[in-house]
């Protein structure tokens, strides 16, 4: 992972670099997914703080309520990445439960109980006679 400061990475999301520093910071978000998070939260943010810097000198202040709602998420409920988490690990809780409770049944299938549990009963041989 490539660090980059974040007065460089908000001079790149304000537009005042350089073209060579501008290009090479493109090189290395394409190849860094953190960095790349990181300037488009960035960018979201600027937008946001854009919108509100303009709807205070019009004197519209309700506009910056649609600006700020962050970007939707894919899902039904919960967005896909929370739900794939949960069914992960509620999975991997299911087979640790099973593994848990079935550890001992195949020892005890074939006995009728603990050796301490069966009773034996044996008759005395009558005496021999003569």
């Amino acid at each position: 992972m490539t660090e980059l400061s974040d007065e460089l990475l908000v001079a790149y999301v304000d537009g005042q670099l350089a073209r060579k520093q501008t290009r090479a910071i493109d090189k290395v978000l394409e190849q860094d997914d953190v960095l790349d998070a990181r300037v488009a939260a960035l960018k979201h943010a600027h937008a946001r703080l854009e919108a509100a810097f303009e709807a205070i000198l019009a004197g519209e202040e309700a506009e910056i309520s649609e600006v700020a709602l962050p970007p939707r998420e894919d899902g039904f409920w919960v967005p896909w990445r929370t739900f794939k988490i949960a069914a992960a690990s509620a999975g991997i809780a299911a087979a640790l439960a099973l593994a848990a409770l079935g550890y001992g049944w195949p020892l005890s299938l074939p006995s009728l109980g603990s050796p301490s549990q069966i009773e034996m009963s044996v008759t005395p041989e009558p005496p021999a006679r003569p």
